[in-house]
This record gives structure tokens, C-alpha cells and sequence, in this order.
């Protein structure tokens, strides 16, 4: 075999699935498929070893052709749940005048994760006015190591735009061989308490992370694969090992991320309810004109600076255990087969269920004792779940992948087994732990669709090990169509190994030069992250309620096999999607300009304006007083003369219209300028060394 692969690792709460693939064309070659092992030394790590090692082994010499290998992770998530962190040494530092508000934001306490759980930190504050010496540094880790921090997080006022104490502490902790994050490798917003809490909550899974990092790369050496090793981040983007070592929160939600990836690179979808059913948990994302939606995360109502997918999380999956009341199943897990370390009823051969029993039993200390389980006459032990239950309904989808035969017949003989334990029909005992489980998702699909405003029409689709036992039922609860991608079981781990390269900054700020220079920074990321530079695009925006400046660069992963994207769509299909972004009729939309990334749709030179790209998704799409349509050499002239026509005199000041500017592979929104000359420098910077087209947008 000579064409390159790429292997996909996704750890979820019940299993590790790894696979192996070709890009172009698409082929799966192999998969691996492990539990996750949650308590072993090595943690999950352990768990992502072993489904590597299986897959590898299953490559014989294929091996060698593998060119990357991608893994999306819960672990950051589960490390914060389950209170798996370190404690960290805080270091504060200030200058005068502002000594006590810096002292104070700094100080951010135990941070609450989940219940009973915390994040201990100890703070140690650095005046630094007359500039910051080793001995002061030294001070300051002294104390914190003292303290029993193992793990140091360097939070300094004003660092986003002058950086270099905190560089200079947390070089300090690392030459100690103490993990270290500066509040600025993270974020380049103002809002210094935000930032402390996001470098705490950073620093407190870098010991972990480590583990996972380091066992993860001794494996693909044991191997002799080469490949670079990139990790899914949270908002659907991917980063090489080292930035996984120093900045393991941002995978907060790769999970979710990898499997709308999968969607988005396997459907042709423009709106989507994206819903992945495991063994112990669903996940609920978004997509929404084509893309990812993204959010911000909180950590226990505490704001961080942390993007991810915007995702609704439910403790109930296939996994769920049927929980009993007195004559009924009274609830749906949240305790999962998994957890409890059984066998699901409907994989067992069915006549092991001929003179069984039910027990109720508390699967970890402090639940109570009232989860199902069937232990048959040779002492063997089941679990009755939500799949067993969609098996004895009928209600799994006939046409999935990876069908058992013998499990409707299986999982109808383990619960009538509970039916004569609690004196009701089996079937009926079935319908009611499979509907308490769609229940508990559905409201989680419902919620997710109320929040983007989603018709019914919008589909639902399925992912994950249980997905197409559980899904079908959703969207049958919903009202909505249910749609079955191929390989649902194992598409996560598709999407870890098919994503784009993203790179994101935020800066506080205004103006049209520092809208510029973030859109350059964003791109120079992309493209050291492993993008090719001809594929990446930037999109900037400024965010009048927070005052952010947001770049987002995109592009495919820098491999000669190509980029695994979405295949370009056509003009037809561009102007589609165009058309449904302003909800005109395709007959009222004419191209007005084209490069190598983008199309421009517009009525009339203004009116409705959509930017396309070559996969059909919406970059920007509003209602333009004019569009600019012209060379790059060219375009500010004419710029120049729509901006005073559009300005508003106030007398005191001038109202300026919004503008973005499209050249090239860049989209830069120059909306938050001051003045008209600050819009003209900014759109000369993003035309400057293009020779194609350029298109301005300027709206209301």
C-alpha cells in the first residue's frame, strides 16, 4: 500500500476507539476499540497505548505510511470532574500604582469543579515596579513548592500586551521541572482574574497531561512511526504535542469537537443537531451554516478564557443502568455498565437467563442500592442498560453497522427476568428504562435546538457506540429526521483524524491595524500548527459587548496527501448556500467576485451580501449598503469615497459604517476603527501583497 494514512485515537467515558484511514479517497482500513481505563496507573493513557498497539499491530507494515496521528480526549474534562488536579502555586505579579487591584485578582482561592471536588491553589504576590530579579522569582517558588504546590500558574497585570515577567517566572518554574502556564500562552484578553483562573485550571492537568503525552509518543516510537502527533482542541481545531503539554485545557470538549468534524467531513450538512450517545454519557453540538457553534467555558459559574464546542453534556447513554423502584424502573443510570465494571444483558447468549435472578446493588460507595443487575445460575453477572432496552423494543436502527443478532432475544430474556422480580411485564419494564433514558437526552436535544432557534425540519444525527440504539428513538420523541452517517460507532475518532489545523487569538483593542496585525498573528499560528499556507483563511471580528477582537484562522493539515476537508462544492451549491444564509431567492443573488477561497454574493452591488467559501460554508453574510468589487491596487479609491458617503456627521463626532475587507485568504472586519484613515490603513495592510480581487462590505 503506498497511499499515506491517518490514525484517529478517541477516548470517551466507556471506550478507547482508534482507526486507521486513507484521505483520498476515503477508506478505512482498521480500528481498535478498548475500554477506558480510568483507574489503571497510567490513567487513560493506558487505554489510548493499547488501542494503539492493537491498531498498529492490525497495519503489520502499513505502519510506516502513517503520516499523522490525531487523538481527541475527555481527560482534561475528566481530570476537573473528578478532582484528578494538582495543587497549584499561584504567582501574582504588579507594578505600582496598581499593586492592590493586581494583589486581589490574583488571589482567586479553591476553585470549585464538581461536588466536593476543588481545585487547591496557594498564592504568593511579586511587586515588580522597579523590574522583576531572579532572587524575587526564586522567592516566589520557593514558597509556592513549600506549600506543597506541585504545578505553578504566572498570572501578571497587563502581561497581554508586556508578557515578559510572566515568560521570565514560568521559564524559572520549568527549569525547576515544575509544569508551569503563563496566564498569556493561553489568552491574550484584559480581564486579569479571568485570566489567573484559566492559567490555574491549566496548570492543575499538566502533570497528568504529561503522563498521556509521554506514554502516547513512547508507543508510536515502540512502532517506528514518525508521524507528528496533533491533539483535537475543544473548538474543533488541532495543536501539536508540546502545545497539548503546555496547554492541555483547551481540550476541554474535543470529544464533541471530533465528532461534529466527522459530520461535517462525511454529510454535506449546513444545520445539524450532532447527537453522540457513548456508554456513559450523550453529547448534544452544534452546526449551524455549515460550521461549528463555539462558546466560552465556565468552570463552575467562573468565567474562563477556554473556547469549545458548544455542547449540552447528559449523564444518560447506552450504558445507563436501569435503576428499580419499588414494582418499576424508577430511573436511568446515572450510573453506567461501565462504571460498574458488568457486562451488558443483551450481548450474553440468551439461555444464560433461564433461572436467573435480579439483584439490586450500590455499583460505587454511596449510590444507592437500587441499580438492576442479572446473575445467572453459574454466578455470571449483566447489567440491564438502555441498549439492552432499545434491543427488546425494537427500537434500534435495522440498517446500523455492527448489528448483534442475538441481542433483541437476549435482552427480552434478561428483562423478563426482572419482570417476575418486580412483578411486571418484561417488555413493559423495557419501554420504561428505554423511555426514561430518551427522555433524559431528549430535553438536552430540545434545549439545544431552542437555544440556535432550529426548525423541525433539522436533522438529528447519530454518533457514537449507542448512537444508532438511541438516536432513532430521539428523534422519533422530536419530531425530527434521523439521520445515520457511515461508521457512526467509531466517527469520532474518523473526525480526530480528518480535522482542520484552527488557530485562534483574541486581543482587547481597537482600530484597523491591530485588527491587521491579529489576523497575521492568527494566520503565522495556523500555518505553524502543521497548515498548509495556501489553504488558510482568517476571519477577524470585533465583539462590541466584551470589546474583544477575535482572528480565527483555518486551514488543512500540511500533508502531500492532500487536505482532508470538505470537498469543494460548486458555484451552483455556493450560491445555495449563499442564498439560504439572507433568505432570498438564488434568482436575486449574483456573483460579483471569486479568488481561491472565496466567492462574494451580492444583489445589485448592495442589498443581501454572503461570502462563500469553496466548501459552501458562510464566512459573513449581511444586509451591505455597498459592495467594493475590484483588484487589489484598486480597491481603495473606491473605498475611500464609500466610506464618506456612508458616514454619519453628528456634529461632535462621525458614525463610520462597518467594513470587512476579503483578500486572499483573509476576511478582516475593520468595524471597530475610530476613523476613517484607521479603515484605509487597515484595508491597504490586508490587500498588500495580493494581486487577485479584493472585495469591501460596508454595512450599517
Amino acid at each position: 500500500m503506498s497511499d499515506a494514512i491517518r490514525v484517529g485515537v478517541d477516548v470517551g467515558g466507556t471506550f478507547t476507539k482508534a482507526v486507521a484511514l486513507t484521505t483520498r479517497p476515503f477508506r478505512l482500513l482498521a480500528s481498535a476499540v478498548e475500554p477506558t481505563t480510568h483507574d489503571a496507573e497510567g490513567g487513560v493513557a493506558d487505554g489510548v497505548a493499547a488501542a494503539l498497539k492493537r491498531l498498529l499491530s492490525d497495519l503489520g507494515g502499513d505502519a510506516a505510511h502513517v503520516e499523522l496521528v490525531a487523538f481527541s480526549t475527555t481527560q482534561a474534562m475528566n481530570a476537573l470532574l473528578e478532582g484528578d488536579v494538582a495543587r497549584v502555586g499561584v504567582i501574582g505579579i504588579g507594578v505600582s500604582p496598581d499593586l492592590r487591584p493586581a494583589r486581589k485578582r490574583t488571589r482567586v482561592g479553591s476553585i470549585k469543579l464538581a461536588s466536593k471536588r476543588v481545585l487547591e491553589t496557594r498564592h504568593v504576590f511579586i511587586d515588580a515596579t522597579g523590574g522583576l530579579g531572579e532572587d524575587q522569582v526564586d522567592a516566589a517558588l520557593d514558597h509556592v513548592v513549600a506549600e506543597g504546590c506541585t504545578a505553578v500558574a504566572v498570572s501578571g497585570a497587563f502581561a497581554v500586551d508586556s508578557p515578559e515577567h510572566e515568560t521570565m517566572v514560568s521559564e524559572s518554574a520549568r527549569a525547576r521541572g515544575l509544569p508551569a502556564c503563563a496566564g498569556n500562552e493561553l489568552t491574550g484578553q484584559y480581564g486579569l482574574e479571568t485570566r489567573t483562573v484559566s492559567a490555574a485550571v491549566n496548570a492543575s492537568i499538566l502533570p497528568v497531561v504529561e503522563r498521556t503525552a509521554a506514554l502516547v509518543e513512547a508507543v508510536l516510537a515502540e512502532a517506528g512511526v514518525g508521524a507528528p502527533l496533533l491533539v483535537l482542541r475543544g473548538d474543533g481545531g488541532s495543536m501539536g504535542v508540546e502545545a497539548f503539554r503546555r496547554s492541555p485545557s483547551l481540550t476541554i470538549g474535543s470529544g464533541p469537537a471530533a465528532g461534529v468534524a466527522a459530520a461535517l467531513h462525511g454529510l454535506e450538512l449546513r444545520e445539524a443537531l450532532v447527537l453522540e450517545c457513548g456508554g456513559t454519557s450523550s453529547n448534544v453540538s452544534i452546526v449551524k451554516h455549515g460550521r461549528t457553534a463555539l462558546r466560552t467555558l465556565r468552570v463552575m459559574g467562573r468565567p474562563t478564557a477556554i473556547r469549545s464546542v458548544d455542547s449540552w453534556v447528559v449523564g444518560a447513554a447506552g450504558g445507563s443502568m436501569a435503576r428499580l423502584g419499588r414494582r418499576a424502573v424508577e430511573e436511568a443510570g446515572p450510573r453506567s455498565a461501565h462504571v460498574a465494571g458488568l457486562e451488558y444483558a443483551c450481548y450474553a447468549d440468551p439461555s444464560v437467563f433461564a433461572d436467573a435472578r435480579v439483584e439490586r446493588v450500590a455499583p460505587r460507595a454511596g449510590d444507592p442500592e437500587q441499580y438492576a443487575v442479572v446473575v445467572t445460575a453459574a454466578g455470571e453477572r449483566y447489567a440491564l442498560t438502555a441498549t439492552c432496552a432499545a434491543y427488546a423494543c425494537d427500537a434500534v436502527d435495522p440498517e446500523a453497522p455492527g448489528l448483534h443478532s442475538g441481542a433483541p432475544d437476549a435482552a427480552r430474556a434478561a428483562f423478563a427476568v426482572l419482570g417476575r422480580t418486580i412483578r411486571r411485564d418484561g417488555q413493559a419494564a423495557a419501554r420504561d428504562l428505554l423511555d426514561r433514558t430518551v427522555d433524559k437526552i431528549a430535553r438536552a436535544v430540545a434545549d439545544a435546538a431552542r437555544a440556535h432557534d432550529f426548525p423541525c425540519e433539522v436533522p438529528v444525527v447519530a454518533l457514537g457506540g449507542s448512537g444508532t440504539a438511541l438516536v432513532p428513538s430521539v428523534a422519533e420523541r422530536l419530531g425530527r429526521p434521523y439521520l445515520r452517517p457511515e461508521h457512526p460507532e467509531v466517527l469520532s475518532s474518523i473526525g480526530a483524524a480528518l480535522s482542520l489545523v484552527r488557530a485562534e487569538r483574541v486581543r482587547h483593542g481597537a482600530g484597523a491595524g491591530a485588527a491587521v496585525r491579529l489576523a497575521q498573528e492568527a494566520e503565522r499560528a495556523c500555518v505553524d500548527a502543521g497548515a498548509a499556507a495556501q489553504t488558510v483563511r482568517v476571519e477577524t471580528r470585533f465583539e462590541h459587548e466584551t470589546g474583544l477582537l477575535r482572528a480565527v484562522a483555518t486551514g488543512a493539515v500540511a500533508l502531500e496527501s492532500g487536505a482532508a476537508a470538505r470537498e469543494p462544492v460548486d458555484e451552483e451549491a455556493q450560491l445555495r448556500a449563499a442564498a439560504d444564509a439572507l433568505a432570498l431567492d438564488p434568482g436575486r443573488l449574483g456573483l460579483v467576485a471569486r479568488n481561491d477561497f472565496y466567492g462574494v454574493w451580492c444583489e445589485n452591488g448592495s442589498g443581501g451580501v454572503a461570502v462563500v467559501d469553496e466548501s459552501g460554508s458562510v464566512a459573513l453574510a449581511e444586509q451591505a449598503r455597498r459592495v467594493i468589487a475590484t483588484g487589489s491596487a484598486d480597491l481603495l479609491p473606491d473605498l475611500e469615497v464609500a466610506l464618506d458617503e456612508n458616514t454619519v456627521n453628528l456634529g461632535v463626532a462621525a458614525l463610520l459604517p462597518r467594513v470587512a475587507v476579503m483578500c486572499g485568504p483573509r476576511i478582516v472586519d475593520l468595524s471597530d476603527s475610530r476613523r476613517a484613515d484607521e479603515v484605509l490603513d487597515g484595508a491597504r495592510a490586508a490587500v498588500e501583497g495580493h494581486d487577485g480581487p479584493a472585495v469591501a462590505v460596508i454595512w450599517q
